[in-house]
């Protein structure tokens, strides 16, 4: 484990794999201990670490707790027709009301296999948000043309719209930003190799990704109504 690392990478890894391999009750319950007293704590630690991070650009995230960002390891069977019962990362969400809620905010997973990254955005508007960013999308803003010139940023792009088919109702078919005014939710991301988080500061990697997407978590989180914020929204 790297000196200072909140989160042991290597052997959170390790734990991951194996279960992948043998994801059921008994496996987990034998080697729960490793779970409960190293891999859960060291990622809370690593969540929290990263809330301060957040910050320092937005002092909401000191206000907020690191296990309402943590999502569960159980999975949610009832609707799924894969009934393995354990997730195979270590995920969170963060944002100024944790994982719950249509916040702007920062999506944070550790999954072997090249499959870790840290996601920067909003995955399921509200519709007032939604509206009111198309609405920004279709007059123009400055602001958004700036961040997207940013190199910083650029290392991020594209960003995930999940577009609708067809236009909206109310914007003309041929709109040269229909592609985010057709949009179902507007997220950029970075991965990670394993290689890459198990040898180097995966705190760090984070934090700096954390750094560079803020500027757009914020000019999104401008358009949130807080109104009409929903409670129950899930980000997995």
């Amino acid at each position: 484990m790297n000196a200072g690392q909140p989160l042991d990478i290597a052997a959170a890894f390790r734990f991951l794999r194996a279960l992948r391999k043998n994801n059921d009750r008994a496996w987990f319950e034998e080697h729960r201990e490793a779970y409960d007293t190293v891999l859960r704590p060291g990622f809370e630690d690593l969540v929290a670490g990263l809330l301060i991070a957040a910050a320092k650009y937005d002092e909401r995230f000191s206000y907020v707790e690191p296990r309402r960002c943590i999502f569960r390891i159980y999975r949610d069977v009832r609707f799924s027709n894969d009934k393995t019962p354990y997730k195979t990362r270590l995920s969170a969400f963060l944002s100024p009301r944790g994982w719950r809620g249509s916040t702007p905010g920062f999506y944070v997973a550790l999954e072997p296999g090249g499959e870790s990254m840290l996601a920067a955005g909003v995955h399921v508007p509200e519709k007032p948000m939604l509206a009111d960013l198309r609405r920004r999308f279709a007059d123009g803003d400055a602001a958004f043309e700036r961040l997207m010139r940013s190199k910083r940023f650029g290392a991020y792009l594209p960003i995930s719209t999940d577009p609708l088919v067809r236009m909206p109702a109310g914007f003309p078919r041929e709109h040269p930003r229909g592609d985010y005014i057709r949009a179902r939710r507007y997220m950029v991301s970075r991965s990670f190799t394993d290689v890459e988080l198990s040898r180097g500061d995966a705190f760090d990697l984070f934090r700096t990704c954390i750094r560079d997407t803020m500027p757009f978590v914020r000019w999104l989180d401008a358009s949130l109504d807080r109104k009409h914020e929903s409670s129950d929204a899930d980000y997995e």
